[in-house]
């Protein structure tokens, strides 16, 4: 067995083993870049051996990629680490909102565009119209509702 052949399996096999534990520990992605270096090495590798082995190695890297990248994110989630860093259960639901469209309340807070609006009793997160500003204290309508968050317009009196 000859020498760069020697080379090309020593940095697949290091690739291979610093993606596999870029998945299970948290490098924050120092041994993927490990691993993409010694990818190219073995491509370089691969170009010292054959000019057209190299551009196999390349071209097969190239395509191979995107199905490696998607197999390795529908395993991660099911590995220790996975499981550690993504939710599986919701923290709650939106509380119910009970003010109707066009109800008129007040702002508490000012609405950068986004404050609380108190509308007859009840107290509610509210985004302004169109992002202005509106000041605290100042009369508003309700003129949406979306998930939760109510979407209000200054009244002129």
């Amino acid at each position: 067995m000859s020498a760069p052949l020697i080379w090309l399996i020593i940095l697949l096999s290091l690739a291979t083993l610093m993606f596999v534990l870029e998945l299970l520990v948290p490098s924050g992605g120092l041994l993927a870049i490990a691993g993409a270096l010694a990818l190219t090495a073995s491509v370089a590798v691969c170009f010292s051996i054959d000019r057209w082995l190299g551009v196999g190695a390349m071209v097969a890297i190239v395509v191979l990629t995107p199905f490696v990248w998607a197999g390795a994110m529908s395993i991660w989630p099911r590995t220790p680490m996975g499981r550690r860093l993504i939710l599986t259960t919701t923290a709650g639901e939106l509380p119910k909102v009970h003010v109707l469209i066009g109800s008129t309340g007040s702002t508490m807070t000012e609405m950068r565009p986004m404050g609380e609006v108190e509308v007859g009793e009840t107290k509610l997160e509210a985004n302004s119209e169109m992002g202005i500003i509106i000041p605290a204290g100042r009369k508003v309508k309700v003129i949406s509702l979306s998930d939760g968050v109510a979407t209000v317009r200054e009244v002129k009196t």
